[in-house]
């Protein structure tokens, strides 16, 4: 029975650490004559493969994985993410059965968001550097770098307890078998981006994704706020100089006020610029040494570099009144991307092995937006028939993230080349050969900065007869000009251990394996606001201008415009925290093999879990930082350890319809934890949805049953058909819902809803078209069509309380969840090989983004019917041509609420052409 314990235990304020970190990490150095592919090791247990390579036999070079694996997982290998032309892990993870990805990042397995399934590299946890979530955004990870992926949707033992809709592991590339020299050239292109793109004045190494300075919070303003305890207010300047001795005046306090407001960076008037053609690049080198008979050395190199600009137009609606509450945003996006690797590996004859990978990925995007709003209360009345105004926005937000792991990984096996080394006296250990020890170490660092993100508030009087603007001026309030700083600092720390024995014991193979892990993380957030304006007489005589223009140092300073500075504006509620989690896991597991027809296998894994997330003043300067008591802070922790059983059964029977063919039954029960940033008291701003979203410190985990039912179906051709059924039962499932809103935006908030369930079934098949070539002819015979279905229902119960509003249905469908997910492919692959195209369809049924209240209905995500197409050209050995396009039937994403369009962006067509040259 869990047990959740809320005492204190000494929890730091400063942040603890981890999320789970199992699994075996693969080394992958490559032999001089590649063996037959060992299952556990070289590539880990693998069940499902989703598309295709080069070649339709590619298929057959996974198909013993698939047979030899213990649970359900699902694999997308390189050759398949190269066949379909997907650009970074979340694109090529929507051609896996019930996997859908929100905002382009985020994974949904089986119609459970986010929050449900967790992400790992090379089996060892990995923090975000995304400042509205925990989990980790997936487009950070650029496809040259990725091996392979693989989906686990049963749960097993040497898997963390976290486990809801299913676990991606992102397994990258290794050593290679011989030297490799690739270099690639892409540029592209978007039907939406126009001739023309927002921008401002940035700074000079804006190219490679890098702030210099020209953003960061003046050093003369962060030592004021330390100088003047948080508060630059005039009055709280004269108090602080008093106390220094002296006579010092109002005056002399209100012009230090607004000496400090000339050092903010307000060079940031908005600007058309013509857009550049997409520009990436990318290199990669690798070798591999023999020292010896028995020695091996090899590195793996990459370096890439990305760059595009796009505009992503928006329009947002209000429920009600919609015709009068909106706004149209048309927003410019730069994106600079980069990406370093190096791998490095050692191995001693089969037995040992050694490997390091270290990344380095940089993703930064640079936005400016011009925004037209019609909203109650924001100092504007589109519907005035005798003098309508209307508000417009200037927004500048630049966000660069960071990541940096480095990883140690090992493989020790007791094999023959270990045995004939040791001397007779170890005789004994015959009796466990083939033991084999793994471990792995994970060092592992996220940043996010957005500095000098800002906002310019103004109000435009337009012509009642042709709708053209007359005057245009920035608002007379303390913050028509918002300036805000954030800064996000997440590091895991991860290392563990696994250990299996197999036994022969005539029909009967049994493999026992054990293992152990620890991870501890630290997540630090700190934000800074200050406002800049005024609500003077004199101000609306200067307020007619560019941000720059009304705010020039002149006006600054001149006393009669009343311009001041001011700390702590746009807030709700202490944005800044500190959150922690330390994650001590151990697990035990068989696996038992009967006569080569029944296979069962399972365990257990125990876990201790402890999480804390606490808000932080900033700009509190007397008495504690921590706006909370004792008690409080003791009543939001959580402290559990818990036991997390599971069991797979498999009937394995060949020839059965098919040359090879399995029926697998899987039963376990799991957890899904609120994140870091769920349990904080903190607000931020949902990218979607532009809303606000505040956490909640007394969220509980959520507890998860789960049973899965998979028939597969093999065929030596590399044809395979799949059905799955899965049934989920959870305890306290998370929630989002809506809880009021402010002037200007939602609020939405976390809570634990009663009981939900979600139930469904997937199909999965691949078929080549070489049957039909005896009624079309030989020109199908390189034809294949592949593809998958998933449907699903889920039905939650949710009683009202604090903080979550009235709730319209309190029995409806998960947040987040589809009904139905769909994938298909037409893939074609010339008799010589040289040419080679794919046309894929992904799509999902509509799904709730977060459930209404008051009487409003819930706002549903409307499907996107994605339709792609990738043609590659094999002009020789070494020169690969590649053409794709995207979303060709133009789709938009569209969020509804009570037959409202709230929400509706335009994604446009993309074309992108790929020259590579490869040694």
């Amino acid at each position: 029975m869990k047990t959740y314990e809320t005492t204190g235990r000494g929890w730091p304020v400063i942040a603890m650490a981890g999320a789970i970190a199992l699994s075996i990490a693969r080394t992958g150095l490559a032999q001089e004559t590649p063996p037959a592919p060992d299952v556990e090791v070289a590539m880990g247990p693998i069940e499902e493969v989703v598309v295709i390579g080069r070649y339709r036999s590619a298929a057959t070079d996974i198909v013993s994985e698939r047979i030899d694996s213990d649970v359900a997982i699902d694999f997308l290998d390189a050759e398949g993410i190269a066949r379909l032309g997907d650009s970074n892990v979340a694109s090529a993870l929507r051609r896996v059965p019930g996997v859908t990805v929100r905002d382009d990042k985020f994974v949904y397995v089986r119609g459970l968001g986010e929050r449900y399934s967790s992400t790992q590299l090379n089996g060892a946890a990995v923090p975000s550097p995304d400042l509205t979530r925990d989990v980790l955004p997936l487009d950070i990870f650029p496809a040259e770098i990725i091996d392979a992926l693989a989906i686990t949707k049963s749960y097993s033992p040497d898997l963390p307890a976290a486990f809801g809709g299913g676990n991606v592991d992102i397994r990258t590339k290794r050593v290679p078998e011989d030297a490799v020299f690739n270099i690639k050239l892409n540029t592209g292109w978007n039907s939406e981006g126009g001739d023309k793109a927002w921008t401002y004045n940035g700074g000079g190494d804006d190219s490679w994704g890098e702030d210099d300075g020209t953003r960061a919070l003046p050093g003369a303003l962060r030592d004021a706020l330390v100088a003047y305890e948080g508060n630059l207010s005039p009055n709280n300047i004269l108090t602080v100089l008093r106390r220094g001795g002296g006579n010092p005046t109002i005056q002399e306090a209100d012009l230090i006020n607004r000496q400090l407001a000339t050092t903010l960076n307000r060079d940031l008037d908005l600007k058309r610029q013509s857009i550049d053609p997409d520009l990436n690049g990318e290199i990669t080198g690798g070798y591999r040494w023999f020292l010896g008979e028995d020695w091996e050395f090899g590195f793996l190199a990459l370096g890439a570099y990305e760059s595009a600009q796009r505009n992503r137009n928006r329009v947002n609606r209000r429920v009600v009144n919609p015709d009068l509450n909106y706004s149209l945003t048309e927003r410019s996006v730069d994106q600079v991307n980069w990406t370093g690797a190096l791998n490095l590996g050692l191995r001693f004859t089969d037995d040992h092995e050694i490997g390091t990978f270290s990344l380095a990925l940089r993703n930064t995007e640079d936005e400016t937006s011009n925004v037209i709003t019609c909203l109650d209360g924001q100092f504007n009345d589109c519907g005035d028939e005798l003098r309508p105004t209307q508000g417009r926005l200037y927004d500048i937000r630049y966000e660069q993230r960071d990541l940096r792991v480095n990883q140690v990984t090992g493989r020790h096996k007791l094999g023959d080349a270990t045995l004939g080394f040791l001397p007779e006296m170890f005789g004994f250990l015959e009796r466990v050969r083939d033991l084999e020890v793994t471990w792995y170490y994970s060092d592992s660092t996220a940043k996010s900065d957005i500095p000098n993100e800002a906002r310019f508030g103004l109000i435009e009087t337009l012509d009642p007869a042709t709708g053209g603007v007359t005057s245009s001026q920035l608002r007379p309030t303390a913050s028509s000009g918002e300036y805000r700083f954030s800064e996000l600092d997440d590091d895991v720390l991860s290392h563990g251990f696994a250990v299996s024995v197999p036994q022969y014991w005539g029909r009967l193979d049994a493999t026992l394996s054990a293992g152990h892990s620890y991870s501890r993380k630290g997540r630090r957030y700190e934000q800074y606001t200050f406002g800049l304006g005024s609500t003077a007489p004199g101000f609306p005589a200067v307020a007619e201008g560019t941000p720059s223009e009304v705010f020039s140092d002149e006006n600054l300073l001149d006393l009669g415009t009343g311009i001041r500075i001011v700390t702590g504006i746009g807030g709700f509620g202490t944005e800044s925290y500190l959150a922690g989690q330390i994650v001590d896991a151990s697990f035990f597991k068989f696996d038992l093999l009967w006569d080569s027809t029944w296979r069962l296998s399972g365990g257990a894994r125990w876990e201790s879990f402890q999480q804390l997330g606490v808000p932080v003043n900033l700009l509190a300067f007397r008495g504690s930082r921590v706006p909370l008591s004792p008690q409080e802070i003791a009543d939001s922790a959580i402290n559990e350890d818990d036991w997390y059983p599971a069991l797979a059964l498999t009937y394995i029977r060949p020839g059965f319809w098919s040359d090879e063919f399995q029926l697998r039954l899987g039963w376990s029960q799991t957890v899904a934890r609120p994140d870091l940033r769920e349990i904080s008291r903190s607000t931020y701003i949902d990218p979607l949805t532009e809303a606000r979203v505040r956490g909640n410190p007394f969220l509980v985990p959520s507890e998860l049953t789960n049973i899965d039912v998979r028939g597969e179906w093999f065929w030596d051709n590399g044809d395979n058909f799949t059905v799955s059924l899965f049934l989920k039962d959870i305890v306290d499932p998370i929630e989002t819902v809506q809880g009021g809103a402010t002037e200007e935006n939602i609020l939405f908030n976390f809570v634990n809803a009663d009981s939900a369930e979600i139930y469904g079934v997937e199909f999965e098949g691949l078929k080549g078209l070489d049957f039909a070539s005896r009624w079309l002819g030989d020109w199908v015979n390189g034809f294949y069509v592949a593809g998958n279905l998933t449907l699903s229902d889920t039905e939650i119960e949710i009683t009202p309380g604090p903080g979550v509003g009235n709730i319209t249905n309190q029995q409806r469908r998960l947040t987040q969840h589809s009904k139905w997910v769909a994938n298909l492919q037409l893939g074609y692959d010339s008799p010589g090989g040289n040419h080679g195209a794919t046309l894929a369809y992904n799509s999902f049924g509509e799904r709730i983004l977060f459930a209404g209240i008051d009487g409003f209905g819930d706002a549903f995500e409307q499907p996107f019917h994605s339709l792609d197409f990738t043609y590659s050209w094999f002009a020789t050995d070494q020169l690969t041509l590649k053409f794709r396009l995207r979303n060709l039937l133009k789709d938009k994403l569209e969020v509804e609420q009570d037959g409202v369009s709230v929400i509706e962006q335009k994604v446009g067509l993309t074309g992108l052409v790929d020259l590579r040259w490869a040694l």
